[in-house]
């Protein structure tokens, strides 16, 4: 049963029908390693009383410690969309299971559960978009009858829609606690999973014995509405981080100004890129959407003004290679993905700001950011969450925040205002880093310190010996 937090009342408030089943692991994991896996049974909505179950693969890498902690870590995956255990086979090199077990559970409508709320039309025309095969209002207008198709063949297969949402899938982490025996959990967060986990810090506070949220999505904000300011913010770190270089400077006078004449022109006339591929049509929203991409690696933040400046020159293969890098199906799985957003964060964001993102007023090319189009929740037609999954968690749970300082989807404002209503937590930004801050060898020890002992504060003795982004190698030649 849910905890109760006064003045809050959540929809889990009768004895629970969840069970575990141990069992096969659905994906192969490696041989010789103490390894459990099963399945969580849970209804698809705990607010029907006749709701029926749904199957969620489980899997447990044991500890190696001789006597391991009581709480486990638990990894929440991004998304919403996302396998929490596609790709998940080992714990060799795991350093938690020095010390406890690390359990992953897939998300309720995820790829390897049973039902999945696959959506592969939507995934298809994300493709052809991203391709600049299909634009503008067509893009929009195909991707929203792709949701209706979607959401009424997932329906006449019996999913209730309604079911797949944060508050559903907090219930079941704490369904398969406890089924498990486990006394506490410690949650580890990437992205939208950030989201998942302080939505289990409000229900379930006894729970949680710590938390380390990478890129905090809090519920408080509106994702949608934000998505091209977001973009810019993390662009603009680029633009100034080059200006201060003097290195970069010389060779990059003005890098802002060459980015922004670099998406008119692609807009403007097809560009001789020079892609394998002479089906994608690469116009502004394909080189905001390469240069994304960039944003997202930190060994490619440095060469961005480079990358940029080389094509506005005509040096077009930089830019070309990361335009087809971004290339590709997408790979979420799409009704997952609808099911959350568009029930807890489109009833509650401005539809006009959210549909203003993609205008060429912007200056990206159109490029899309948003999770999710207000045409296409309306196409997903599901019910609005309750008031209280937009609104900021407070919580004394002990919590690590990591954020990148060149983000462009989760700016690190996000996780200082997490610090608002958590007396307990610790904001840490990790200079040259993006999206999933944890994931490098300074942000892995620190979450493997602060879980080990929630209650004493970081040490950034890494974190000051971070290099950060060296723009001065933009002013290099570009490997041939």
């Amino acid at each position: 049963m849910a905890a109760t937090i006064p003045g809050v009342a959540f929809a889990q408030t009768a004895p629970s029908r969840a069970f575990f089943e141990p069992g096969s692991c659905v994906v192969e994991v490696a041989a010789g390693e103490k390894i459990d896996c099963g399945t969580l049974n849970v209804p698809e909505n705990r607010s029907v009383a006749d709701s029926r179950m749904i199957r969620l693969p489980v899997i447990i890498f044991r500890s190696r410690a001789a006597q391991p902690a009581s709480d486990p870590v638990m990894f929440l995956t991004g998304g919403p969309g996302n396998s929490a255990l596609t790709g998940q086979r080992s714990g060799k090199s795991n350093p938690f299971l020095d010390a406890r077990d690390q359990v992953l559970l897939e998300p309720r409508g995820a790829r390897l559960s049973q039902p999945a709320l696959e959506c592969p039309e939507i995934n298809a025309l994300k493709g052809e978009i991203g391709a600049g095969r299909l634009r503008a209002g067509a893009g929009q207008a195909a991707l929203s009858a792709a949701a209706g198709a979607c959401r009424t063949r997932l329906e006449d297969a019996g999913a209730d829609l309604n079911g797949y949402n944060s508050a559903e899938a907090a219930d079941d982490i704490e369904d398969l606690r406890v089924a498990l025996g486990y006394p506490q959990l410690n949650l580890y967060a990437l992205s939208y999973g950030t989201r998942l986990a302080l939505t289990v810090a409000r229900r379930h506070p006894a729970s949680v014995r710590a938390m380390v949220l990478d890129s905090a999505l809090p519920p408080e904000v509106n994702y949608d509405e934000t998505a091209s300011a977001n973009t810019w913010r993390a662009l603009n770190a680029v633009f100034d981080g080059c200006a201060v270089d003097p290195v970069c400077a010389a060779a990059w006078p003005n890098p802002r100004a060459d980015f922004q004449a670099l998406v008119a022109k692609a807009d403007s006339e097809r560009l001789p890129f020079g892609l394998a591929d002479p089906s994608i049509d690469a116009r502004g929203a394909e080189v905001v959407q390469a240069v994304g991409m960039a944003l997202q690696n930190p060994r490619l933040i440095p060469l961005i003004p480079r990358a940029v400046g080389g094509a506005l020159a005509g040096r077009y293969e930089e830019m070309a290679g990361w335009i087809t890098q971004g290339q590709g199906l997408s790979n979420f799985t799409w009704g997952l993905r609808l099911s959350v957003w568009c029930s807890e964060e489109a009833p509650f964001q401005n539809a006009d700001r959210v549909r203003a993102q993609t205008s060429a007023d912007y200056g990206l090319g159109g490029m899309d950011a948003r999770a999710a189009s207000p045409a296409m929740c309306e196409a997903w037609n599901i019910a609005p969450a309750p008031a209280v999954e937009n609104e900021a968690v407070r919580s004394d749970v002990p919590t690590l925040i990591l954020a990148g300082e060149f983000d462009p989807s989760t700016p690190p404002q996000w996780g200082q205002r997490v610090l608002v209503n958590m007396p307990k937590a610790f904001f840490v930004q990790m200079p040259g880093l993006s999206h999933g801050a944890s994931f490098n060898a300074c942000g892995g020890r620190m979450a493997f310190d602060f879980i080990n002992d929630p209650g004493a504060p970081p040490v950034m003795t890494c974190v000051a010996k971070l290099p950060g982004a060296d723009f001065a190698a933009s002013a290099t030649e570009p490997a041939t």
